[in-house]
């Protein structure tokens, strides 16, 4: 195509168009006008799964601007607009096709009535009394008179017909809508400012036949033509608007955290203003999430000195030794590249430490944070007394266990969510002393994450594809090994005009999904794996969310 490559959706409709063109030009038949109806049917069903895709993508944005307002006010602002100019437009085409329909087959207006949140009109059946949509009862399919007397006019240039108001509202949405992507730094001359010209080009058009002149936009789509024809013109340009819409939508998606720092990885933090607290002081922490690229560690230097990286978190690391007792201040730059760009941002900060006698030593080797199911392993110890010296309780009672280790250490097991502290006590020549407590957080653990062929989603080949046999659970970036099985999904993909889905009620990849989607899937098309339930050692469902995966 002249206008740079196009989408799936694109050539769908583009087809589905073709081949209205081609039906036209037949002789119009009780069984043309039935594969119109047909024709008809399918585009509603591919409008449907538009809106279901496009709203997928309007609560991402929601959700983004719920957690970030100042962030993403811009793309939310344009995403209510372009929500309203698209339900707009194609409201607009709706009531055309209903007011043909109605004025066609002497419908009462009494007898119509809208559902809620729904622009179509529908009416009862007399015979079934089942609710249909207007478009399912109509009775003079073939009348050519009605689409024309409402949309073309008595005037045949078209200018005293309804088609005059609905060409400028499809003028005005690819006005904006090349604007809109403008704005988000597209060029005019890319594939898809182009793809919106030409699928809103309502310019004349050289007629063919005894009409060798120029048609009019309003010529060429509702005049000469058969009601069900026209109504099912009007649908496929409903699918335009909706392609469109998914466009942008996913352009807005796409640039809205293009130049944010990137993170993989979410660790708990306790920033205290002091690790020394005297008896009868107010301990004070700042509790929080520190999140941090664990791909691309961030250089820091501590006294002008760069520090190295911890080799199992791949994170700087500040090591020094205690010398004398009292507070010891350090300064630190941290430096970081930036998204996109070669320069790095300085961070500078100045921190202290204690150096102090013999006390209490807890550090939990799994970070400050007790997970549900798995043991978690702490080392405790009191410098200076002997580890059959020491005794450690978990509280408050009924929040779990700790007992020590084969390996020397302590193993806690916890059972419900909350807070728990590890009292310590040391036995100093036989007079116990209590040495004081340190609180931890109990969590679920955290949902792993799907995959196939060891993939998120993406780009993938359809032979790599159809090799894939199981959706697996893994979990990603976190610190105990625990295994997750998978007990169903679902697998849909778009082939041809229609959308097809397969279910597995375990981690297998079916060979129906293989037949009859994997190997039918055509390049470009996105196949979805959805509903992915798993469990793991807690005996808790889990909803893994969807992996979209786009065939090249």
């Amino acid at each position: 195509m002249g206008h740079g490559k196009e989408t799936p959706r694109q050539k769908m409709i583009g087809i589905m168009y073709l081949f209205l063109t081609c039906m036209l030009a037949l002789n119009v038949s009780k069984d043309i006008l039935d594969a119109f109806i047909n024709i008809n049917n399918r585009l509603n069903e591919t409008n449907a799964n538009f809106i279901s895709k496009n709203q997928i993508a309007y609560d991402a944005i929601f959700k983004a601007y719920s957690a970030n307002p100042v962030k993403v006010k811009a793309v939310y602002d344009y995403c209510q607009l372009l929500k309203r100019k698209s339900d707009s437009l194609v409201g607009r085409m709706q009531y055309y096709k209903d007011t043909i329909i109605a004025y066609a087959d002497a419908i009462p207006k009494e007898k119509l009535f809208k559902l809620p949140n729904d622009l179509r009109y529908y009416i009862v059946d007399e015979d079934t009394k089942d609710t249909l949509m207007l478009e399912q009862k109509v009775n003079n399919k073939d009348n050519t008179d009605v689409p024309a007397q409402i949309m073309v006019g008595p005037d045949p240039s078209g200018d005293k017909g309804h088609a005059k108001f609905l060409k400028a509202d499809v003028d005005n949405y690819k006005k904006w809508a090349l604007q809109v992507i403008s704005e988000f730094g597209v060029d005019s001359l890319s594939p898809l400012a182009k793809g919106i010209k030409t699928t809103f080009n309502t310019d004349p058009v050289k007629g063919s036949g005894h009409e060798s002149g120029m048609l009019s936009w309003a010529n060429r789509n509702f005049e000469h033509l058969p009601l069900m024809a026209v109504v099912t013109i009007l649908t496929q340009m409903q699918a335009a608007v909706r392609n469109v819409e998914g466009d942008i939508l996913n352009l807005m998606y796409g640039q809205l955290d293009a130049t944010s720092f990137k993170f993989n990885k979410l660790v708990p933090v306790v920033l205290p203003n002091s690790t020394y607290v005297m008896q009868g002081n107010e301990y004070n922490a700042q509790i929080f999430l520190a999140a941090f690229d664990t791909t691309a560690p961030p250089t820091v230097l501590v006294n002008g000195r760069q520090i190295e990286l911890d080799p199992k978190t791949n994170l700087p690391t500040y090591k020094t030794t205690g010398g004398g007792v009292g507070p010891q201040k350090y300064k630190a730059e941290i430096k970081i590249k930036q998204p996109n760009s070669d320069n790095y941002n300085s961070y500078f900060v100045e921190s202290e430490y204690q150096v102090a006698k013999p006390s209490l030593v807890v550090s939990p080797d799994k970070m400050n944070v007790f997970y549900i199911g798995p043991d978690n392993p702490v080392s405790i110890s009191v410098p200076g007394v002997p580890s059959d010296k020491i005794t450690a309780v978990l509280t408050p009672a009924g929040f779990g266990t700790i007992s020590k280790s084969s390996q020397g250490g302590y193993v806690v097991r916890v059972t419900r969510p909350g807070k728990c502290q590890i009292a310590v006590t040391a036995d100093f020549n036989g007079k116990k002393q209590n040495m004081g407590s340190v609180e931890f957080r109990i969590k679920t653990v955290p949902n792993p994450v799907a995959m196939v062929l060891g993939m998120e989603g993406g780009d993938v080949g359809k032979e790599r594809l159809q090799a894939a046999n199981t959706v697996d659970a893994k979990m990603k970036d976190f610190d105990f090994d625990l295994k997750f099985n998978v007990e169903s999904f679902r697998v849909s993909a778009k082939i041809g005009a229609y959308f097809v889905e397969e279910a597995s009620q375990n981690n297998r990849i079916t060979q129906n999904m293989k037949q009859n989607i994997f190997t039918k899937v055509t390049k470009g098309n996105k196949v979805y794996f959805e509903d992915i339930k798993a469990r793991g050692p807690d005996n808790r469902p889990r909803s893994l969310g969807v992996l979209l995966f786009k065939i090249i």
